[in-house]
């Protein structure tokens, strides 16, 4: 299996921000920055599906993946923010196809170090990550770990 995790992208300032934090949106910078890493690292997505939590930032992210990419979009609930332990998450993933997983910090990094059975790997906002092998405790490789500003450097060295 192949797994790509993505944080989503800057959001409003929580200080800014006076509803439910599920419903604190993507910035304009945000949006903007999501957008060019995801056009970016387009030939780096080999995936069947994009998973995405429903709070609205990541949500958002994973809707511009979804057009971007071309791939088609489910909402898992268990991705919302602190929603699963990473055991529940790896009972997800147990008869997972290729998929992108939209979501939150700490609970992707969580997720990437339980896979690869190590410490958590943080990820940037609009960062990911791609792994590889069986969805399971240690089982998982990581190939791949990208924020936007790696992403923007190397897209500008091309």
């Amino acid at each position: 299996m192949r797994l790509i995790l993505l944080r989503h992208g800057v959001a409003v300032e929580r200080d800014e921000w006076h509803g439910d934090d599920a419903e604190r949106p993507l910035s304009k910078a945000g949006i903007h920055q999501a957008t060019m890493t995801l056009k970016r690292v387009r030939p780096l997505v080999k995936a069947i599906e994009i998973w995405t939590s429903p709070w609205v930032r990541a949500r958002a992210t994973a809707e511009l993946a979804s057009a971007i990419w071309k791939l088609p979009l489910r909402e898992a609930p268990w991705l919302a923010g602190e929603a699963a332990t990473p055991k529940q998450m790896l009972e997800q993933l147990a008869t997972a196809p290729d998929v992108v997983l939209v979501g939150h910090e700490p609970d992707l990094g969580v997720l990437a170090g339980v896979l690869v059975g190590g410490k958590p790997v943080p990820l940037a906002k609009a960062g990911m990550a791609v792994l590889k092998g069986t969805p399971e405790a240690g089982a998982m490789e990581l190939k791949l770990l990208l924020s936007p500003k790696a992403v923007a450097t190397i897209y500008e060295m091309a």
